[in-house]
């Protein structure tokens, strides 16, 4: 698809970031397939983030998936961060994870970074050049994050800005040379010293890239003004190292880190994710929840999110603009057993050629036995089996250790018993293989993922928590919100969402 042509649902192909985010927030037929490919386009960068701040990668993946739907949902109720979208995306990644720090999710996080935000606050600690960074026109902001920071290709770079290569490319050393004046004012201001101020022309001559100034009023200066020696300091980093500069001083975490990392993202332009859009339309949840888009936005996002084809992101990192083959479902067609064996009315093969099967094709006498259609899905039953999404392949497993709380996530189906559960209908529970004693746990929630819990707990006061219905089609719903099902969140996370014949609300009973 052409740059300037249209994805369907009003979306412009290769559209800028900021007419995506205005799409956003526009009608829900515009606002699915842009989200779409705003996740298209900077997944892979947020979910590489979100492994430097976690542990492993189930919880890296569960942390972007809320970074994105925090941050549509904050754009679709009109907030403008201000920042470039990317960017936007991982300063939530890293608040989220401010939040895991308070509660029993604060074991998915990195040890140096749950130090980090234990000892700085649940927001954690400011980054040094985000003040100074918002006071810049958002083409400059844009240009310095894609053009600097990611390096992201020229024309990759004015597609997501909506500029020409000619701007990026002449543009991005004036952002840099504004940026650090913007840095440099705001650090004079910061101090107590009224002197500060009247250093700012011996600093910028002091780091200048062509016949630099030393000032030796300065230097006596600097020994005891720690405001004017960091801004010294700051000066010359963005004039000798600008790319980590800028980006440790504009994450609160592994700056560093995440810019010495090497992604292979798709093109903004590409049609692979819009395209992929148009395949499946919105669906009937997305519009049950149109009317309130602006206010009750959480389950939107939720829908959005959900609704994305399902990635298997096994990958350190990988992202792709186009979406996986679905794993085929393999269904036994038998008539009297469910185990799968071949059909009774099948003939057994025979090493020596028979004459009778060679008359055979002609003869209506061996008409075979006509055997009931099978279910598109073998739904999760009374023995203990892998439960796999339809969509995506991936199979529920408990993501660490046997206590109340543990997540419940997807990954790729192994031999783990792990991945083994079973549907106890009497009492309503999905029970683990791997200890017996917990059962699926809804968490009392549409939005709070989903973990295992103590099954004698169903008959507590919270018992409907664990009780779930599971229909033939696979579908599991909870008693807590019997309108909505069991889905994948798109990042190997889990989430109950509005009914629809979708397949990334249907689960099979894998090989037992």
């Amino acid at each position: 698809m052409a740059q300037g042509e249209r994805a369907g649902d009003g979306v412009p192909a290769g559209g800028s970031d900021a007419r995506l985010v205005a799409l956003l927030r526009a009608a829900p037929a515009t606002a699915y397939p842009a989200l779409r490919e705003l996740r298209a386009r900077h997944d892979a960068a947020v979910l590489a983030y979100a492994r430097l701040c976690t542990s492993g990668d189930p919880a890296a993946r569960r942390l972007a998936a809320q970074a994105f739907t925090l941050a549509a949902r904050e754009t679709a109720r009109g907030t403008d961060p201000g920042l470039p979208w990317r960017h936007q995306l991982l300063l939530l990644a890293a608040r989220v994870a401010g939040e895991w720090a308070a509660d029993e999710r604060s074991a998915g996080l990195d040890p140096g970074l749950l130090l980090v935000l234990n000892t700085a606050g649940p927001r954690g600690p400011v980054p040094p050049l985000l003040s100074a960074f918002q006071s810049l026109p958002s083409r400059d902001q844009g240009l310095l994050w894609y053009g600097v920071v990611e390096r992201e290709p020229v024309e990759r770079t004015a597609a997501l800005l909506g500029l020409t290569p000619a701007d990026v490319s002449y543009g991005i050393a004036p952002a840099l040379q504004s940026l650090a004046g913007a840095a440099l004012r705001h650090r004079l201001a910061a101090s107590d010293d009224p002197r500060c101020p009247d250093f700012r022309r011996l600093i910028e001559q002091s780091v200048r890239t062509d016949a630099p100034r030393p000032s030796p009023d300065l230097d006596a200066h600097k020994a005891h003004c720690p405001h004017c020696a960091t801004a010294h300091e700051e000066q010359r980093a963005l004039r000798d190292a600008p790319r980590g500069t800028l980006a440790e001083g504009l994450l609160p975490w592994a700056g560093t880190a995440y810019a010495a990392e090497d992604r292979d993202r798709p093109a903004p332009h590409s049609a692979g994710p819009v395209g992929a859009a148009a395949v499946r339309p919105p669906s009937r949840r997305l519009v049950l929840v149109s009317a309130a888009l602006g206010v009750a936005l959480a389950p939107v996002l939720v829908l959005l999110v959900a609704s994305a084809d399902s990635r298997d992101r096994q990958g350190a990192g990988a992202a792709s603009g186009a979406p996986p083959s679905v794993p085929p479902v393999t269904v036994t067609a038998t008539v009297s057993v469910p185990a799968p064996v071949p059909s009774p009315s099948r003939p057994s093969a025979s090493p020596s050629p028979s004459p009778t099967r060679t008359t055979r094709p002609p003869s209506p006498r061996p008409t075979p036995k006509p055997t009931p259609t099978p279910s598109p899905t073998r739904a999760p039953g009374a023995a203990f089996a892998q439960v796999v999404n339809v969509a995506s392949g991936r199979c529920l497993e408990v993501a660490g250790d046997f206590s109340d709380g543990t997540d419940v996530l997807t990954v790729a189906c192994s031999s783990s018993v792990s991945q083994r559960w079973r549907f106890d209908a009497g009492r309503g529970v999905l029970q683990s293989a791997a200890d017996p004693d917990f059962c699926l746990d809804s968490r009392g929630s549409v939005d709070r993922g989903v973990g295992v819990w103590t099954c004698s707990s169903v008959y507590g006061g919270n018992g409907e928590n664990l009780t779930f219905l599971v229909d033939p089609d696979g579908t599991v719903r909870p008693a807590i919100a019997l309108e909505t099902a069991l889905a994948e969140d798109g990042y190997g996370g889990l989430t109950f969402a509005r009914l629809d014949d979708g397949a990334d609300q249907r689960w099979r009973a894998g090989a037992r």
